[in-house]
This record gives structure tokens, sequence and C-alpha cells, in this order.
């Protein structure tokens, strides 16, 4: 479902060494010469990598380890390289292929691409082409195996999460008051964070303190009213995000049947909005490209505010020099778009493992506001994510945020997956 990220859609493009599978690279070539050239190309990106022969050797071997993809020759004695990935592909369904042949013909390429292959090299082999599609075809590895954890994942977080929907609608008359409660309770503390009305109040008083009279005017310093200002800004950007919080809930959601094509190419734009903020923070985004296309009923303009809203508390809780990556996958009937941001280890991520379900509660915040993005939030107040709760529900689909581990390569990772689902129009 999902291919390998397009150069044209991927952003603040860096190698990560953390993204590739640790199983070695299968080179499959019967002629010595090539061998050697193809070692050395893998050792010089870094990957381990062993090799076989011809097909029938490839096939034993394959059978004893797991490599993370194989290079094979076409042309090879014993069992060619048809022949082997045609057999391999029925014992390993997900396994990702490259193919060295040495006929530069249309006709050709498009026979091998036929086979299910993730991408070929013309003979004679170029050291930087070769080395540059393997760095590819790795993260597509890494990708792939995301992608099939995501499935598992998600399947089993849809079960828990029905189940909790369904205890929570069950108990919301008996709890309405606590629930108020813990709403104000919330406002009050997300008030008081960061800038804005807790540290407009605080400069107040202290100027008040401070302050001198001359000619019947009062004097402040330069220093104070620049700070004034400023968090005058921040309740500005408040205020701005509550009036479209009203909005967002006083209208009416009018849906219309579109293609998942249509909603997937918001997010090359959206990205780009982020731009500034990626760069700072040296973050790499990663689009899917999806092959195939379902019938959603969307109200595209909100649905597009909630994939900003994923964006925004995605990016803006990311580690440092780490990836932001997209995923689409589908599962029981519904259209699934993941978002997974590598954590921030701090305390606020411990706060984190015990309150995923919290998140959407109005006003709920667990870390501070991040000053760098308060321009990019199209609400305040931490409403962004209930906000993508309620727009979802007027879709009919639903919004889980989770803590997980990356287990894809051999350094586990702390990490936060945003999904939301939208069911399928048949």
């Amino acid at each position: 479902m999902v291919e390998p990220t397009n150069p044209n859609q991927t952003l603040s493009l860096k190698v990560d060494q953390s993204r590739r599978p640790k199983e070695p690279i299968l080179i499959i070539e019967d002629k010595r010469e090539n061998q050697v050239l193809l070692e050395g190309i893998c050792k010089r990106i870094g990957v381990p990598s062993e090799v076989a022969e011809n097909g029938d050797i490839a096939l034993k071997m394959a059978k004893q380890k797991q490599y993370s993809l194989y290079l094979v020759d076409l042309m090879m004695p014993v069992i060619d390289g048809k022949t082997f990935i045609a057999e391999q592909s029925q014992v390993e369904p997900n396994a990702v292929f490259i193919v060295q042949t040495a006929i530069d013909q249309t006709e050709e390429i498009i026979e091998i691409m036929k086979l299910g292959v993730y991408d070929y090299l013309i003979k004679p082999l170029h050291v930087e082409i070769v080395a540059d599609r393997l760095e590819k075809a790795l993260e597509y590895v890494y990708l792939k195996r995301m992608e099939a954890l995501l499935i598992d994942e998600e399947a089993k977080e849809l079960k828990s999460q029905l189940e909790w929907l369904n205890y929570k609608e069950s108990h919301r008359r008996t709890t309405e008051v606590n629930a108020e409660l813990n709403s104000i309770l919330n406002l009050k503390t997300t008030m008081m964070q960061g800038s804005g009305l807790g540290a407009m109040t605080t400069l107040i008083d202290t100027i008040d303190k401070i302050k001198k009279e001359e000619n019947g005017n009062y004097l402040i310093q330069k220093e104070y009213w620049e700070l004034l200002t400023e968090n005058q800004d921040h309740n500005k950007t408040m205020l701005k995000g509550l009036d479209l919080a009203v909005d967002v809930i006083q209208s009416k959601f009018v849906l219309q049947k579109v293609s998942s094509n249509q909603l997937l190419s918001l997010l090359p734009e959206i990205a780009k909005d982020f731009q500034t903020e990626m760069e700072a923070k040296q973050i790499k985004v990663n689009l899917p490209v999806v092959k195939q296309t379902v019938s959603l009923e969307l109200e595209l303009e909100s649905i597009k505010t909630v994939v900003h809203e994923i964006f925004t508390n995605g990016l803006k809780y990311s580690k440092t020099n780490s990836n932001f990556d997209i995923f689409v996958t589908f599962v029981d009937g519904y259209f699934c778009l993941s978002a997974k941001n590598n954590l921030i280890e701090d305390e606020y991520a411990k706060q984190l493992l015990h309150s995923e379900k919290k998140l959407v509660e109005p006003f709920y915040r667990i870390h501070p506001p991040v000053e760098s993005f308060h321009h990019k939030e199209k609400f305040s107040l931490g409403l962004g994510l209930t906000m993508v709760d309620f727009i979802l529900q007027k879709h009919n689909g639903m919004f889980f945020i989770r803590n997980a581990i990356d287990h894809t390569t051999e350094t586990k990772a702390n990490c936060v997956i945003a999904e939301i689902f939208l069911p399928i129009q048949t």
C-alpha cells in the first residue's frame, strides 16, 4: 500500500542510519567481479551483505536466514533471477527485490517490473547509482515493516478504542459533573502556562510595584512594554483559536463523496507550511505514495484542519534531528492515516504513558505550550486534539493517539502515533 517516498515529497533530506533494517542484503550474482563490486558498495554505505552464486543457493540461504532485501541478477545458471523471485515471493510475500539486467529496452523493463520488483539496475553498474538505489530500497523496507506493524496495532487499537467509546458513552450522564470540573481545572492550568494571560498578569503585577510617576503619567521600562506586547500577541492567538473552535462546533458539516487521493493531495501543501519549523528542528517529513484509492465522505476543508493539527501536534513535540512519518493503511473497512513522531525524552513523556485518553479532553495539556509553534496552532489552550476528535465524529470517524515503541530497527525508540479513521464508502 505505502510505496517508497517520492524524492519530491521528502523534506529536509538526510540519511538516517537508524531507519535501516539490521539484516544483511543478499547479493545473488554468478560473476565474481560483480560480486566484489556489489559487496564493496554495500560496505561503503555501511550495510552488511552476503553472496549467493545462483538462485538455487539463494533459496536455500533464505530458508535459513532473514535478509533485508535481495539484489538479483536475472541471467544465472541453475536457477535464474526470474525463477528465484517467483519462488521466494511465494515464501516471503513482502520480500523486496532489486534486479540487474544488461537489456535496456522498454519491453524488457516492463516485464521486469511485472515480477513485482522494487527497482532495477542496468549493467554495467555505476557505483553512485547502485548506492543511491540501495539507500532508497532500505528506507522502503523500513516503511513496509512499519506499515505491517501499524496494521496489526491499528486492528487491536480499533477494537480497544471502540470498547472504550462505548464504555465512555454509557457512563457519560453519571459523570457529567466530573467532566465539567475537569474541563475547568484543565483550562485554569493551561491559561497559567507559557505566554499569554498568566504571564501578562504576572507582568502587570510586577510593573505596578516598580512603576514611576512623572508629570501625571506612569513610566514603565521598555523591556516590560515589549513583554506585554508579546504576551498580548499570544492572547490574540488564543482568542482567535477559541473563535475558530466555536465556528467549527456550530457549523453544519455537509459531507461529499471524494476519493482518498483528494485527501492525500493536501499533505504536501500542509508539510510545506511547516518548512521553517522542520528546518529549525532538523526534522525530516516522509509522505506516503499510495496505490489503492477508496471513496470517502468528507467535508474537505475541515479534514484539512484535522491533518494540519496532527502535523502541528506531532512536529512541535518531536525530538530534534528525527523523522515524522505519515502512513496510510486500510483496516476493517476504514481508511487510516497515521502520523508517527519520535518523542522528546523528558518528564512530560512519562506522564503521557498514563494520559493517552485524556488528550482529547477540552483544555487538557501535559506539556507546556511550545512558543515557537504558537503561530502555527489553529486552536489554542489545549483544544487542538479536542477539535480533531470532534470533527472526525462528525465524519462518522474516530481519532486515537497512543504511545508506541518502534521495533523496526535495531535501536528501539519511543514514539507517538496519531491516527484518524474514516469509514470507506462502497
